[in-house]
């Protein structure tokens, strides 16, 4: 071979080589690509065993996924407004997230919610049931039933098990207003009466002067609101020390181990919850964490498979996973999930018992 056309041909497989290297790396930066996800709750505070609970049901789901392009921040936001509003403006300026799980408390989620739907950022709440939400926005989501059909699924629950007389105990804040009011709307038409209404504080263990009032009105049931498993405990143990005989129902926010530990006091406790968590994540979460799915831990966990499902799909921004997000349909780890038009599901509430210790779901 002349000396010239060996160095055309060098030349030539050198250019081949080189344009193979970047049409590679262009490639590999376009497969690679990395969309952030964050998870935000209250890791700390009374409710930090709920936002623990949701921030592994979504770690679940994520790990499962084995997709190298989603990466997870979280923030914790102790289910404060003005924590969560914080938390949501760095998770977007600093994060660069296009969807967010979370948060809890209905107050926080509200204060973050107008920060992503200005951004076009997804959210989706595993917890918060206020009505408001429904209006949020159309990049709010969640995975969890809205407080009017809880409430009215209570309120005939009692009516149905033939209670006229209703005492109703909950939370001073935006769950528990929004709960008791829709309760007591409900429970009054159906021809029942509400004796005594009282509230307290989220986190508070002395609710003695509330329960006494509630002694005096003479109630046939009487309805808890809880959002934080410490007062859930106080307000049972003082519940039964005071020796008020009414039936006992509640909302999800005593569906919580610890309540068990008051033993037979808690027999018969009946509690209006969101759909149990399948077996199979049940074992999941057991095989994952050691211990039971607490709370909301299902219904974070089908939050992150919906992203997920969004992303596997071709989404990379918040707008494409919110397109893709109406669409969607799957049977989750909380029940079935498909969003409507603003973002809530369909699925009912179920009733559980505490019976011999344990947590028993009653047949419908």
């Amino acid at each position: 071979m002349k000396t010239g056309s060996a160095v055309i041909v060098i030349l030539v497989i050198l250019g081949i080589l080189l344009t193979s290297g970047c049409t590679d790396n262009e490639t590999s930066e376009k497969t690679t690509d990395v969309i952030t996800v964050g998870i935000m709750g209250p890791y700390t505070g009374a409710a930090a065993d709920y936002g623990i609970a949701v921030k592994n049901g979504a770690m679940l789901a994520f790990n499962e996924s084995n997709m190298p392009n989603i990466q997870v921040v979280t923030k914790d936001t102790m289910s404060e407004p003005k924590e969560a509003a914080t938390a949501m403006n760095k998770l977007i300026s600093i994060d660069n997230v296009q969807a967010v799980i979370g948060d809890l408390i209905p107050a926080a989620t509200l204060a973050a919610a107008p920060i992503a739907e200005q951004n076009k950022v997804i959210m989706i709440s595993p917890a918060s049931t206020s009505t408001e939400i429904s209006n949020a926005g159309d990049y709010i989501f969640r995975t969890v039933r809205a407080d009017d059909r809880h409430g009215i699924f209570s309120a005939k629950t009692m009516n149905n098990a033939g209670y006229t007389k209703l005492a109703l105990l909950y939370t001073n804040d935006q769950y528990g207003n929004g709960l008791a009011t829709t309760i007591t709307e409900e429970f009054t038409t159906l021809g029942g009466e509400v004796v005594a209404n009282e509230t307290y504080q989220a986190g508070s263990s002395d609710m003695r002067k509330q329960l006494t009032k509630i002694k005096n009105a003479g109630p046939e049931v009487v309805y808890i609101i809880s959002n934080a498993p410490e007062s859930s405990v106080a307000l049972l143990s003082q519940l039964t020390n005071m020796g008020i005989e009414a039936d006992i129902y509640g909302s999800e926010g005593l569906k919580d181990a610890s309540i068990l530990e008051l033993g037979s006091s808690v027999e018969g406790v009946t509690i209006v919850s969101v759909s149990p968590e399948s077996e199979e994540f049940k074992q999941k979460y057991i095989e994952a964490y050691g211990k039971k799915a607490p709370l909301f831990a299902a219904q974070a966990y089908d939050a992150a498979t919906a992203i997920i499902m969004a992303i596997e799909q071709g989404a990379t921004n918040g707008e494409e996973i919110k397109n893709v997000l109406y669409e969607i349909e799957f049977d989750g780890a909380s029940g079935h999930i498909t969003f409507d038009e603003k973002g809530d599901i369909e699925e009912g509430y179920v009733l559980v018992q505490v019976r011999n210790g344990a947590f028993v779901t009653l047949e419908s």
